[in-house]
């Protein structure tokens, strides 16, 4: 644990170092990407993705720097990073959509065994409503998760949150219960997903690229329990001025810093942007009016900036998939069942003695 006797402007001019070069490599990626942005609909949801380096680094630099402020700081990234695990699913979503009719095609596979160790439930029977639960599952977390930091930041004003306290009356442990249910249940049905689609992205190369959003997701949750837990067993313990939550959320945002630049290298080798490479097309420019894309002068700048605003900061597949899987169903279950017949025509009931089961 030497980072904790780090003297702390060293810490943050180091913490500060790599987060500039993380922004940076992810700044070159992300325009590499606009430059050839021939696939929108792949790309994106890959600068999106690509986003969350320059976010997470920014967040924890200033969180490091204004201790006392950072629950606010993390409501953001805490915001991006549940996006960011909806926008890989949208990516793998279109990537299949790209070459097959994707209803047709689950509706041609065999059901699908949950993966262990869960085998022992019913079989799921892949079809329009896999899809749509699919999506529900991932795109509740986008949710659930800047509630759960509103409410952190609601709980921490009155004092009341007990950030790395495993006691009953603090939120802090509910909170995390909650949050790693929700993360959970996304995570799976995107696994299950993956399962169900694993021979036709099998040339996309996905897991390489799972592994990176996972890998946040993984490092940002499980790391801060396990500083908690060093904090519950006396490890970590009050240094000069600084208190025990002090020293536990910077020790939290200087690994996030360090861990930027290692992830930020990893996508440039997994989502990297000369696969969209093409000597007999100039890259395409997103025409908002005429909703298509028309050729992107090689010498401008403007182009790649409309690209930027035009079409990745577009979030009305957000809107639309939000509105399909939890408002319709909602607000007129009838009306939304009879929309999904006319969207599937192969819809087939379940009979009675049918075994596999609709999740």
């Amino acid at each position: 644990m030497i980072i904790l006797f780090m003297p702390f402007s060293l810490m943050w001019i180091v913490a500060g170092i790599c987060s500039g070069v993380a922004i940076l490599l992810s700044f070159y990626l992300i325009y590499k990407h606009l430059r050839n942005y021939t696939n929108p609909e792949l790309q994106k949801y890959i600068v999106r993705i690509l986003i969350m380096v320059p976010i997470y680094s920014v967040d924890s630099w200033l969180s490091l720097r204004f201790i006392e402020l950072s629950l606010y700081f993390d409501v953001v990234r805490d915001t991006y990073e549940a996006y960011v695990l909806y926008c890989f699913f949208s990516l793998i979503v279109a990537y299949i959509e790209k070459d097959f009719d994707l209803v047709d095609l689950l509706h041609s596979k065999e059901p699908l065994p949950h993966p262990f160790p869960l085998t022992c439930l019913p079989k799921i029977k892949l079809d329009r409503g896999f899809l749509t639960n699919c999506k529900r599952f991932v795109l509740q977390f986008v949710f659930i998760k800047p509630i759960v930091a509103i409410i952190s930041l609601v709980l921490e004003t009155q004092h009341k949150y007990g950030e790395g306290k495993f006691q009953v009356g603090t939120g802090y442990v509910w909170l995390t219960v909650v949050e790693n249910i929700s993360v959970g249940l996304s995570l799976y049905f995107l696994v299950l997903y993956y399962k169900a689609m694993e021979e036709e992205l099998k040339p996309f190369k996905p897991l390489g690229k799972f592994l990176c959003i996972k890998s946040i997701l993984f490092f940002s949750f499980w790391q801060s329990i396990a500083i908690s837990f060093l904090v519950y067993f006396g490890v970590i313990s009050p240094m000069g001025s600084w208190s025990v939550d002090n020293i536990s959320s910077a020790l939290q945002d200087f690994i996030t810093c360090v861990e930027m630049v290692i992830l930020a290298i990893c996508h440039h080798f997994f989502f990297n942007y000369q696969e969209f490479r093409d000597p007999h097309k100039v890259p395409f420019i997103y025409d908002k009016n005429t909703k298509t894309f028309f050729n992107n002068p090689k010498t401008h700048i403007t182009p790649i900036i409309k690209n930027f605003f035009t079409n990745v900061t577009n979030i009305s597949d957000v809107i639309s998939d939000t509105r399909e899987t939890f408002i319709l169903p909602l607000l007129s279950p009838d009306h939304h069942q009879t929309i999904i017949k006319k969207k599937d025509e192969e819809t087939v009931l379940l009979e009675p003695e049918d075994k596999d089961i609709i999740i």
